[in-house]
């Protein structure tokens, strides 16, 4: 059986931390020909959420593409929409990550370490 609303957040959260990094990302709906600009909210190396244009349909799936300062190249990536919510004027959507390579997600491991490393936080799994 498969968890939902705050039971998945909360075992998302003990799986993959949370680093608070804001950064501009594309996505684009499989469905869709256009691709949109967002900004994340948070990421772990199990999934992203972003400001989107618009609440997305929970299941879609999404194709991703953003960058690091220091990389020459974007990472690519494909995620399944978990959920979409509006909070005031905005309009946020968790995305799952279903195919990222495994290159692309050592970097974002080191992305993680370096916020938490930078910030103080505390790196746990709960």
């Amino acid at each position: 059986m498969e968890a939902t609303g705050l039971e998945w957040a909360m075992e998302e959260k003990r799986k993959f931390p949370r680093a608070d990094l804001v950064f501009r990302i594309e996505y684009r709906p499989l469905k869709e020909e256009s691709a949109y600009l967002g900004m994340t909210r948070d990421l772990s190396l199990g999934g992203v959420s972003i400001r989107t244009e618009q609440g997305l349909e929970k299941g879609a799936p999404v194709a991703l593409s953003f960058s690091f300062p220091e990389l020459e190249g974007s990472i690519q990536a494909t995620a399944r929409v978990v959920r979409s919510w509006q909070e005031g004027e905005h309009t946020y959507t968790a995305l799952k990550f279903t195919a990222v390579l495994q290159d692309d997600l050592e970097i974002l491991q080191e992305h993680i370490n370096q916020y938490y490393s930078e910030s103080g936080a505390e790196l746990t799994d709960g």
